[in-house]
This record gives structure tokens, sequence and C-alpha cells, in this order.
């Protein structure tokens, strides 16, 4: 009786020892990650994503994928043909909605993962122009993004919310050919959505004297209000060549969101290991240097996977 008591025990033991084994590793040895260009911020995140998985498992290999972006990564997601995405919790509020770009057609099979830092929409103005607020923009030609582009949608709702957006001139066009079309002269501002501070902004700042419009505390309050994507964020001096001011600014956030793809196994274990120390992010890419525990789910507007949610919860 005691043998057959032993041996059950040692039965069961075994079976958790075996389940522990089983689960503590990913079921692939490569997984896709959507980014963005590689001139800009997503991409080398998602390099530095793919080297701190790499470190934990270091036969499995996150391929990191150039993209146009929060839009195209979204409907990669909804085709089931990456596992991951990087996109602003704006645009994925949309899919999840079926709003803006996404109109009728809802993205159901996503989770959130995590939110990664803020970015900060900019209006940008030549300063011989003499625009110095948003409402100022009235009469002037300024580039509000491609059309059904994140951008567009952040200039719509900004811009109608602060009365001007049908007293401007509409210039459709991307940010790289809004910085070419400002340098030379042919618009006198334009939109741009992107984390602080941006390389290519800088370098329009050492050719042409800019200024960057600060968002006023009652036009802010409107938007917060009318907008659960937007939050008040605050720019600190000397991000741009001539800005000698902090200014008030909205803010969206990065964040990172999986397909039906990943098991939930899967996505517990990315989730942890990625993100598992965020107050040690920083010393892979600056872009992560103020994640803490909070600032994970902050603004994750894509509820999050069962898998992820237990990485969350363990998280110190």
């Amino acid at each position: 009786m005691k043998k057959t008591i032993a041996f059950i025990l040692l039965c069961v033991v075994g079976a958790i020892f075996t389940i522990g084994c089983k689960n503590s590793k990913l079921s692939r040895k490569e997984y896709t990650l959507a980014t963005g260009s590689r001139s800009g911020v997503y991409y080398p995140i998602g390099e530095t994503l793919a080297q701190i998985l790499k470190e934990e498992f270091p036969d499995v290999t996150l391929k990191v994928i150039e993209t146009g972006g929060s839009v195209e990564n979204l409907q990669l997601i909804k085709d089931k043909k990456v596992d991951l995405a990087l996109v602003q919790n704006d645009i994925a509020h949309y899919a999840v909605n079926g709003e803006a770009m996404f109109n009728g057609e809802k993205i159901t099979n996503i989770s959130g993962i995590a939110t990664l830092f803020p970015e900060i929409i900019q209006f940008v103005v030549r300063k011989d122009t003499g625009i110095n607020m948003i409402e100022d923009l009235s009469g002037h030609k300024i580039a509000v993004g491609s059309k059904d582009s994140g951008t567009f949608y952040n200039a719509q709702q900004i811009l109608s919310t602060a009365g001007v957006w049908n007293n401007i001139s509409h210039q459709y066009m991307n940010a790289a050919e809004a910085m070419q079309e400002l340098h030379t002269g042919n618009i006198d501002g334009f939109i741009f959505t992107s984390g602080l501070p941006n390389p290519s902004i800088i370098e329009l700042g050492k050719k042409v004297e800019i200024k960057l419009l600060p968002i006023s505390s009652e036009l802010t309050q409107k938007l917060i209000n009318s907008y659960s994507f937007y939050y008040p964020s605050l720019v600190g001096m000397y991000q741009y060549p001539g800005q000698s001011e902090e200014f008030q600014a909205l803010e969206i956030n990065a964040i990172v969101v999986s397909s039906e793809n990943l098991n939930e196994n899967d996505q517990y274990l990315i989730t942890k290991h990625l993100f598992g120390k965020p107050n040690e992010l920083g010393k892979n890419h600056p872009r992560l240097s103020k994640m803490t525990k909070a600032s994970l789910r902050h603004q994750l507007s894509v509820k999050l996977g069962s898998g992820a949610f237990k990485a969350h919860s363990e998280i110190k």
C-alpha cells in the first residue's frame, strides 16, 4: 500500500514537473513582428525587442518586418500574417471599434501585450509665418497627413475641435514630403505624430527656422473629453533647434499587440521575457528608458490577452 501511494505521488510530481518544463518553452522557432519603416522609430524598437527575446530563447527568432506603419500592421494582424505588431493606440482604438479608416470593419482577433512609449502630436510651422497658436493656422497651407492615415485623423480631430479645420488649405502628404515642402516654403506647417525628439524634425530645424505650437489647456481638455486615446503631455526644453521653452501638447502611445496566431502560453512567455524587467529596458533602447510596471498598461486601448494578463500580474 505504501509503495502504491509513493508511486502515485511520484507520478504526480513527475507530471507537474513535465508540465512546468513544457510551459517554459515557446512552441515555435520563429515569430513575426510588424513595425514600420527602417528610417522611423518602430523598426529599431522591433530589432531591440528581437534581441531581448533572443537572449532568453537563443534558438528562437523574432523576425522584424518593415511596413508602412500602424494601419498596415493591424491589417496584417487581421489577416493573421504576423504574430505581433507595433501600433499607435488611437489606430488600435479605431480597429477594434470599426471606426475611421476601419469604418464598419472591426478587427476582433487582436490582443494587447504592452504599452511602450508616448508619441507626441506635433504641429510644426515655419517661424517666419508668424503662427504662434493652433488657432492661428486659419488661412494657411497645412499638411495634414496622407488621407486615412493616423496623422490625418489626429489633425482633423484637433483642428476641428479648435474651430480651424475648415479654414485651412489642406495639403495631403506624408511626413517626409511635408518636411521637404515646408523647407522650400510651399507650405506653412504640418502635423506629425512621433516620439520625441524626432530626428527628421531636428534636421529640418537646422535648415529653416521652425516653431512647434502649444495646445492650450482648454483645447486639451475638450479633446480628452471627446477622445479616450488622447492624454496631456509636456514637451521639455531643447527638443528641437531654437526651442528654448517647454510647452503643452497631446500624446498618444505606441503599443504592442498580438494576433490569434499566438497561443496563450506563447503570449505569456513572450510578454514576460520582453517586459518582465521594465526598469531595465532603457539599457536596450533609450526610447524605452521611462518604462515601469505601471506604464506597461497605460493608455492600452486593446484588451490584454489572457497570456499577457498573467505575465503582467507577475511583473514586479
